[in-house]
């Protein structure tokens, strides 16, 4: 009769998951520090301890992996995730409570489902409270200290915080006219505009650009989310000012007619006194993958 499994082995399981990751031994190996050859013993004793082959081999090359071997992957995924948080946990016990975050929304569209998720893996036990604003409201907040990290919308040049300390530039991102494909709304006049709501440094840019140049304008949609502004625009009701990190399929950038619009930026501010370990972290999040979206748009 063959013996029970009663135990597997954390190390061998990451081993497993390292390749379905990679797709080979080498770059498994690779990222977990080890050897080829300790690898595949590691795999090698796996599947003994199993008494099952988890993945399909051709000319000593990695395949994929068998039935039973998706099967041990999957369970190998949830059992590494428990086991790193538990980790976490007593490693860094002082990672506790609550940390307040301000940000504009157009954040929630873009990097911070991702920052969310590395950082709640990284700290299960830090409560994690976000407002979504407009940055005049954010930087108020962040300046009376109801926030421990706040995030913030400005313009190359001017200060949204007159007179403030402790802010600074955290992106910088080109904007841009979008419009609806095959809209004409460009080509109005007055041009219709979709804006957010009034305070919005996006807003402030634009009505400054058009009255610089002598371009009038209307107001054809104000809101206070992005998702709502976009679908505005895709349907050729009015054109946007907006980060060109914005642009998803269904709006076009606008390059003829209107007049050039500044870069738009991110600043970023800790809260008053002792800066939360969790904050730190946040801040490294939002920097890595900030700077991800400029390499691989």
């Amino acid at each position: 009769m063959d013996p029970v499994i009663r135990n597997l082995d954390m190390d061998l399981l990451r081993a497993l998951v390292a390749i379905a990751d990679s797709g080979s031994f080498s770059a498994a190996a690779l990222r977990l520090g080890r050897t080829q050859s300790a690898i595949s013993l590691q795999i090698k004793r796996l599947e003994e301890a199993v008494g099952q082959p988890l993945l399909e081999r051709s000319q000593g090359r990695v395949v994929g992996p068998t039935a039973e071997g998706r099967v041990l992957i999957d369970y190998s995924r949830r059992i590494l995730r428990l086991n790193d948080e538990a980790c976490a946990c007593f490693a860094r016990p002082n990672l506790v409570g609550r940390l307040r975050l301000g940000l504009p929304e157009e954040l929630m569209e873009s990097v911070f489902p991702r920052v969310l998720t590395e950082f709640t893996r990284d700290y299960p036990r830090v409560e994690l409270s976000v407002r979504c604003d407009l940055s005049v409201r954010i930087t108020a907040l962040a300046e009376a200290g109801e926030l421990d990290m706040a995030i913030a919308k400005g313009m190359p040049g001017e200060s949204v915080v007159e007179g403030s300390t402790g802010w600074r530039l955290l992106n910088r991102d080109p904007m841009a006219w979008l419009a609806g494909e095959g809209s004409n709304a460009m080509d109005q006049r007055p041009l219709p505009l979709a804006v957010f709501h009034e305070g919005c440094v996006f807003r402030m840019a634009a009505i400054t650009a058009l009255a610089a140049r002598g371009i009038s304008w209307r107001l054809a949609f104000v809101g206070g989310s992005y998702t709502a502004l976009r679908h505005a625009v895709a349907a050729g009701f009015a054109v946007t000012p907006l980060p060109r990190s914005l642009k998803v399929p269904g709006l076009v950038e606008v390059r003829v007619g209107l007049p050039e619009l500044p870069a738009s930026e991110l600043i970023v501010r800790f809260g008053p006194g002792e800066v939360l370990p969790s904050a730190r972290r946040l801040l490294d999040l939002f920097e890595a993958y900030l700077l991800d979206e400029v390499e691989h748009p």
